[in-house]
């Protein structure tokens, strides 16, 4: 997370018949696009100087499930092994850190907020400038939208589940890596906890919160992070476990950004907090 951001929940495919158990709130129906809307309030919090909050009122979501190829929001990806213990994927996801400079990202857009979605200190950045003196972001140019590519390995346990992602920027926005891992633990059907971080290496998080030299627009010198390390812990309650049908939910998660985020001249905090409370109704 950033989130905000961001390790995805993929389901166990379907038996042969395309028939779902109900009681395996992990299984869906292959063959078919789903489609949902969460209707609430929420925010996710902006570490940026003189940036606001990013509200989360209509959350959209769709998927899509077949036998290998599936969609979830804006994760695609392809299963190369699948039982029902454990799976390993290729995946292309987006990298979440440009939701903070464009309030219309995607991200911002579709927001998943289910257990396994996601978002420490390595080295200090090379810069010059007083970290009390901050760069407002709209001084700088464009941070674009970027997608990640890799594999995705997720193995479940009796009561929890493990993800992680090995991701290498396929967009040619950054040329950055990025490496996701997160345990969730499921207290009962409804409630969830999971636990996980995020490391970005140089490239990635430099492109997002470094200053360069043509960016700097007074005596002020530029910013050059390195990579970073980011651990997050976020709560997700459901009405309904098999996410089938409306329901009400709700999520919490609290980010710890590494140095190299915090201490950018265009950052004023060192974490971000992302809540929404609401109905999700489910279109088939």
């Amino acid at each position: 997370m950033l989130s905000i951001f961001f390790l995805f929940a993929h389901s166990i495919q379907a038996n042969e018949d395309d028939l779902c158990d109900k009681q395996n709130q992990q299984c869906v129906e292959t063959g078919k696009w789903n489609f949902g809307l969460s209707l609430g309030l929420g925010v996710r919090t902006n570490p940026l100087f003189e940036s606001s909050n990013i509200p989360l009122v209509i959350l959209p979501e769709f998927s899509y499930y077949g036998d290998k190829f599936f969609i979830e929001n804006l994760d695609i990806g392809y299963t190369l092994f699948d039982s029902a213990e454990r799976s390993l994927n290729l995946i292309a996801t987006p990298s979440y850190d440009s939701v903070f400079f464009n309030r219309w990202d995607p991200g911002n857009l579709l927001v998943d907020l289910s257990a396994l979605s996601s978002e420490g200190i390595v080295g200090i950045g090379n810069s010059v400038i007083d970290n009390s003196t901050h760069i407002d972001p709209k001084e700088l140019s464009n941070r674009d939208f970027s997608y990640l590519g890799g594999l995705e390995f997720s193995q479940v346990f009796q009561k929890g589940q493990i993800q992680l992602s090995l991701l290498q920027d396929i967009s040619n926005t950054h040329s950055g890596k990025e490496i996701r891992f997160a345990y969730a633990y499921s207290f009962s059907r409804q409630l969830k906890t999971t636990l996980g971080l995020t490391w970005k290496d140089k490239n990635l998080t430099d492109y997002y919160y470094g200053v360069d030299e043509n960016e700097i627009v007074d005596d002020r010198g530029a910013y050059q992070a390195d990579a970073s390390f980011n651990p997050f812990i976020r709560i997700s309650f459901n009405t309904k476990a098999d996410g089938s049908g409306d329901s009400w939910r709700l999520s919490f998660e609290y980010q710890k950004l590494d140095q190299q985020i915090s201490q950018s001249p265009i950052s004023v905090d060192d974490y971000v907090m992302t809540f929404y409370a609401g109905k999700r109704f489910q279109f088939k």
